[in-house]
């Protein structure tokens, strides 16, 4: 069984859990499409300048221009990152939306004999998240675009 105190932190991880598993969603979406347009940049950019160079039919001036918007954009690619931060994002969203479902069905049941035990390891792998999630951005109104969202959803669920 759990105290009040104890009662209103499961709560609260229930409705945290949920609106960072959203975030991490949201930030999967945005380094998967921030990868897509880096490598449809440099496929286009490095097509025309070698079609530039075996047709001829760009100015010789815009040659080195796509040859270095190339390499570029490839070197944006390979420093940001973004396929590995979308894989990592992914993970965290899995991890959080986890977390949520385990305090979800902790609220259900908040007088059972485990009660205590389980928040107890739910409040463990929580922290192991929130180290994990501290390369990520803190994007505040994004992270409040999702709280209002959660529980605006849940206090409609709950007929307030």
């Amino acid at each position: 069984m759990l105290s009040e105190a104890q009662i209103t932190r499961v709560w609260e991880g229930m409705l945290e859990g949920e609106m960072r598993a959203l975030y991490f969603g949201e930030l999967v979406e945005k380094y998967q499409a921030k990868q897509r347009w880096a490598t449809m940049i440099t496929l286009v950019a490095s097509s025309a300048a070698f079609a530039s160079f075996v047709i001829g039919s760009i100015p010789a001036e815009v040659r080195p221009i796509l040859t270095l918007l190339a390499s570029g954009v490839s070197a944006y690619t390979l420093v940001a990152q973004n396929s590995r931060r979308a894989i990592d994002a992914s993970d965290l969203h899995a991890r959080w939306g986890r977390l949520a479902m385990e305090y979800q069905a902790l609220w259900e049941n908040v007088y059972a004999d485990d009660a205590a035990d389980r928040l107890r390891s739910i409040t463990d792998r929580e922290w192991d998240a929130s180290k994990a999630s501290t390369s990520f951005p803190n994007d505040v109104k994004s992270l409040s675009r999702w709280q209002a969202y959660v529980q605006g959803r849940h206090l409609a669920h709950a007929g307030v």
